[in-house]
């Protein structure tokens, strides 16, 4: 091997774990290289004693630098590797308690200040940027938590929604919807589902779309008993019907108040037929011919304390005097 035949010209020995010193046993020269590589001693060989390189490294010279280049490569790229994995458990650990738990702003990574603390921190860190650790970082969680609320609402029967509507200080519009439900252990669990932004009108066709368009997302149109809302104009107008539409239960009340009148109408008959007649047969009834009492219900819940706000409001306005 070279590093035999190195050691008739060089004493070797070692400096620290990963680094070796070669004493020139011809010229009385130090020279120090990585441990398991011996290009600086070669290259000394070469241009300092020539005659003795050529006798016994010519003919290996090429294959044996190039031995030296792989591995050299090979630590490179595992300080590079390792450096990365760094940074990315860096950046996961900003996006995870500092954005998400801490509720700070995507734009404190681009502060000055902040990256002079992370320098301080930690001096191999690369700055990110916001839209990075947006797209990347908290949308790998984002993803992480809707698959556990999907799998969470998939093992219950029913929950109740509560949407509320909200506007920034640009007159931005935003749409939230919370599930609430009692788990097996009859706790209460509420997750937030969705936060949209409403760039449409806000018309209650426009709001009860976005509703349907999330809970279809996590397919549980089926289980919503109730949706808790305030009292705007669209948000009663957005649930009027529900997630289905009552039409046919409001067609059978027609049907039920027209059928009432007739019989008012032959009542005044009934003393000119004769009951002895009669005899009393079995009618078939089928589901579908019954209406279930909860499928005329209203689904749309009024937000209690928006309601007591508006009773008192309207109530002080009527009050002549008050402390």
């Amino acid at each position: 091997m070279a590093s035999e035949r190195l050691k008739r010209y060089f004493d070797f020995s070692s400096v620290d774990k990963n680094r070796i010193c070669g004493h020139c046993k011809l010229c009385d020269q130090k020279y120090k290289d990585k441990n398991g590589i011996f290009s600086n001693f070669l290259k000394h060989l070469k241009r300092k004693h020539l005659s003795q390189y050529e006798l016994h490294f010519l003919k290996q010279d090429e294959g044996f630098s190039e031995k030296g280049s792989i591995a050299s490569n090979d630590q490179s790229t595992t300080e590079s590797s390792t450096n990365t994995y760094k940074q990315y458990r860096i950046n996961k650990a900003i996006g995870k308690y500092l954005i998400i738990k801490c509720n700070l702003p995507l734009s404190l990574v681009e502060n000055n200040a902040f990256r002079d603390f992370m320098k301080e921190c930690n001096i191999k860190w690369n700055p990110t940027s916001a839209k990075y650790l947006k797209r990347h970082t908290i949308a790998k969680f984002t993803e992480q938590a809707n698959k556990t609320i999907r799998e969470t609402l998939g093992a219950i029967d029913y929950l109740t929604l509560t949407v509320g509507e909200w506007s920034d200080r640009k007159c931005r519009s935003f749409l939230g919807i919370t599930c609430h439900f009692i788990n097996f252990k009859m706790q209460p669990e509420s997750y937030l589902i969705d936060f949209v932004r409403l760039k449409s009108p806000h018309t209650g066709e426009n709001i009860h779309q976005a509703t349907e368009c999330i809970i279809d997302r996590f397919n549980v149109k089926e289980k919503v008993y109730k949706i808790v809302t305030d009292n705007a104009s669209s948000m009663i107008k957005a649930y009027k019907f529900g997630l289905t539409g009552d039409d046919e239960s409001n067609d059978n009340d027609r049907e039920i108040n027209l059928i009432s009148n007739g019989n008012t109408a032959l009542n005044e008959y009934d003393e000119d037929i004769d009951t002895n007649s009669f005899q009393f047969i079995d009618i078939q009834h089928y589901d579908d011919d019954i209406i279930g009492y909860d499928e005329c219900q209203d689904v749309r819940l009024s937000c209690f304390a928006h309601t007591l706000q508006l009773s008192i409001r309207d109530g002080l306005k009527k009050c002549s005097l008050c402390t």
